[in-house]
């Protein structure tokens, strides 16, 4: 059941470059297959859905006054889709996804561009996959503070954001300085030497692996934490499987992962890369909607909420309901960012004592402050 959107997502790409390939194909320039019309009707609608689900969030974070880390960092990984998806459609349009022999035949200074593209559009899908790690980590830090958990935090801390971000910063580095002078990368005009392609390539495979570890742990460490509450197993359940969704995140980047081994193919770069800027593209949408449906949450709960509350009136017209529309299952409040009261030591061990989930209840709306740390 969890596989379902990446199942529906699998063959929206799938169906989206047949259709588009057969497009290309079929047009006047048969003798040249671009696979760039395919490219850029795959990532242009997930980069605007994406967009769209991130800017929903923020607007109801800054209209609750909640603005947090992680929202920063959302805003973050957005910014880097969108550089993603305009470097790779200057790079299509210049006949990027061709192979690398049709690229040669429009001159040298389009194929200098065009390599300078591939490699400058990968640093964007880098940072911007890292960074959605980051702010997802940044919301269940957000969460942990208010309760006396340690490793998880340790874990988040260590693992999903400061390694997360050495691995996603040297390999980026690593990119422009696998030549020397760098330019001789995409320029081979200039002169220069190159470290053996293989070491890209590896180093590249191992930063796919830790990032589909590093979003499974993300998919998994809300459930120690939700578990632990007294709220019933239906409860449970749903806040496991609204913060599960980074699985999906995670089975994307394995996928992802298993092309990297062509960032050593420098004879047909182009043509070998394709597969590796669809994922990439696939798994920034993913890390941007899964990392902020939970802060939808209580925009979901209003329309849940509101369209009860009609129905209630069109089949009873003569009564008067007291229902709002946020429902009083407040597993998600939390998201709101507010800090909890100070408590003293022995009351907070009374809380402790009586009940996990006063992780929620205790949320306050008084002195908003967002830490994580």
């Amino acid at each position: 059941m969890g596989l379902l959107p990446l199942c529906l997502l699998r063959n929206f790409i799938s169906s989206r470059s047949e259709m588009l390939s057969f497009q290309v194909t079929n047009s006047v320039s048969t003798d040249v297959p671009d696979r760039g019309d395919a490219l850029i009707g795959i990532m242009w609608p997930l980069t605007a859905l994406a967009c769209v689900t991130a800017g929903l969030r923020i607007l109801i974070r800054v209209r609750k006054r909640a603005f947090g880390y992680d929202d920063f960092f959302m805003i973050v990984a957005a910014t880097c889709f969108i550089g993603w998806s305009t470097s790779l459609t200057v790079y299509a349009k210049y006949g990027g996804l061709q192979h690398f022999q049709d690229i040669q035949k429009a001159g040298v200074e389009n194929l200098a561009l065009v390599l300078f593209l591939n490699w400058l559009s990968q640093v964007f899908g880098i940072l911007g996959v890292a960074v959605g790690k980051i702010s997802v980590a940044a919301l269940l830090l957000a969460i942990i503070n208010l309760t006396e958990l340690r490793w998880q935090r340790i874990y988040l801390w260590s693992v999903t954001i400061v390694l997360a971000s050495l691995v996603a910063i040297s390999c980026s580095i690593l990119t422009f300085a696998q030549c020397s002078p760098a330019k001789f990368l995409w320029d081979k005009r200039v002169g220069g030497t190159c470290i053996d392609p293989q070491v890209m390539a590896s180093y590249g495979t191992f930063t796919g692996s830790f990032n589909t570890f590093a979003d499974a742990s993300l998919a998994i460490i809300p459930a120690t934490i939700f578990w632990k509450l007294n709220n019933s197993a239906i409860e449970k359940v749903q806040l496991t499987i609204v913060f599960g969704l980074n699985i999906l995140t995670s089975i994307c980047s394995g996928i992802k992962t298993q092309y990297l081994v062509e960032l050593s193919n420098r004879t047909d770069q182009t043509w070998a890369t394709y597969d590796i800027f669809v994922w990439v593209t696939a798994e920034l949408f993913l890390i941007i909607v899964c990392g902020t449906i939970p802060a939808l949450h209580p925009v979901l709960q209003f329309l849940r909420g509101a369209f009860s509350l009609l129905s209630n009136k069109l089949s009873q017209p003569c009564k008067t309901t007291s229902t709002t529309p946020f429902s009083q299952d407040a597993e998600l409040s939390f998201v709101n960012h507010q800090r909890v009261g100070f408590k003293t030591s022995k009351e907070q061990a009374v809380v402790r004592a009586e009940s996990s989930d006063r992780l929620v209840e205790d949320v306050t709306t008084n002195n908003y402050e967002h830490t994580i740390g």
